[in-house]
């Protein structure tokens, strides 16, 4: 971890020593962001010649948290980050390299070191573009996955936890997408590897159309195509063999943004990898954001506050008792989650609070909370503090 970090950094300063050669910063970072928080835009670029532009931007930011059920809390790190990207001609590259927390809303907070180092390691994300021309690219390389509507990591969401509808899709996969978009159509194709299972049996597809200047909706579909019997924490039996569907509306407005989305999950039945018992969910969520007027500080710069919220419900049909697979809390087990976000940043600083509640019902004997998994709710406090470059 000492070597990556002074590597890390290293980059960071010789970037920061460059910035005179290229004084003009890329106009975006190519990572997806939803409402609350946003980068500074003051990250460092490269010339360097005939291989282009590049960006380097540091991300950074710590998490605290309190808990019930069981009791506990910690402060970790929860992002420490790079973001190298080179946007300009026809091939594209980018790369996410650091450490990385990712809360989850009625799981176990892993520690930011253990977390990477279990999942997908010091490099998350590493990919190449290839535009061919204004409608259609070409991506290809370790990806954020397709399917569901919220992203890893804790900078890119409106709240600092993933939600329970998030947790029954895939993060990060290896494989390729091609891309087409035309006025107010975007079309996206996948091929991957679903649950970073290394086994290249995916496919997925995705489209959005854009209804007027605040509205828009999607769909998305993606699954596996044959039977998969690995089973790790990175790549779960049951979810790994998913097939997920989403349906999605988005409101984007003067002060008000709204994104409700409904999901449907189907495992079906398969003996030969150990799948006895057909499994669906069903889920809807609303995320929402209420922005607050912002106020210009003089001399320090502008600051921006808002209210993001996220309300879930999701319900698991199928399985058996005594079943080390579920995909809930065992079967015709549900939950529901409320999620409260204030949040205010200044410049490429930000502060947010939390807090997050989730109630389930009909839990299998020892799927629950608490140290003998009997409770049935958990209550989760959480503050995040950060800088985006």
């Amino acid at each position: 971890m000492r070597i990556y970090a002074l590597i890390a950094f290293f980059l960071y300063f010789i970037s920061a020593g460059a910035i005179a050669a290229a004084e003009e910063s890329m106009a975006s970072v190519a990572i997806t962001m939803d409402d609350s928080l946003s980068f500074g835009g003051k990250s460092p670029s490269l010339d360097l010649g005939g291989l282009g532009v590049w960006q380097v931007t540091p991300v950074a930011s710590a998490l605290a948290f309190s808990q019930n059920n069981p009791q506990g809390g910690a402060g970790d790190i929860s992002n420490a980050q790079l973001l190298i990207q080179k946007s300009e001609g026809d091939l594209h590259f980018f790369m996410q390299t650091g450490l990385y927390s990712v809360p989850v809303l009625g799981k176990p907070i892993v520690r930011t070191l253990s977390n990477t180092v279990d999942t997908y390691g010091y490099i998350p994300s590493a990919s190449l573009s290839y535009i061919l021309d204004q409608n259609w690219s070409v991506t290809a390389g370790k990806l954020a996955s397709m399917g569901g509507y919220e992203s890893t990591m804790t900078f890119q969401n409106l709240n600092i936890q993933r939600g329970l509808l998030w947790d029954q899709t895939s993060s990060v996969s290896y494989g390729a997408v091609v891309n087409y978009s035309k006025d107010d159509l975007s079309l996206a194709v996948t091929w991957n590897d679903g649950y970073y299972s290394n086994k290249m049996n995916w496919l997925g597809a995705s489209g959005a159309y854009q209804l007027n200047d605040k509205e828009s909706v999607g769909l998305s579909w993606v699954g596996s195509t044959s039977g998969n019997g690995q089973n790790t924490y990175n790549t779960p039996l049951l979810q790994n063999n998913s097939q997920i569907f989403n349906a999605l509306y988005k409101y984007d407005g003067e002060r008000w943004y709204f994104a409700p989305y409904l999901q449907y999950t189907l495992i079906p039945v398969n003996g030969a990898i150990g799948i006895t018992s057909q499994y669906q969910t069903y889920g809807a969520a609303l995320l929402a954001n209420y922005r607050f007027p912002g106020a210009t500080l003089s001399g320090i710069g502008h600051a921006k506050m808002s209210l993001p919220f996220r309300l879930e419900y999701i319900q698991e049909k199928g399985g058996t008792l005594n079943n080390v697979n579920s995909m809930l809390y065992g079967p015709d087990s549900s939950a529901v989650s409320l999620t409260i976000t204030p949040t205010i940043q200044l410049n490429g600083f930000f502060a947010r609070a939390e807090g997050s509640v989730v109630r389930i019902s009909n839990p299998e004997p020892g799927l629950g909370f608490a140290a003998n998994d009997s409770k049935r709710s958990q209550f989760r406090m959480m503050l995040e503090v950060g800088l985006l470059y």
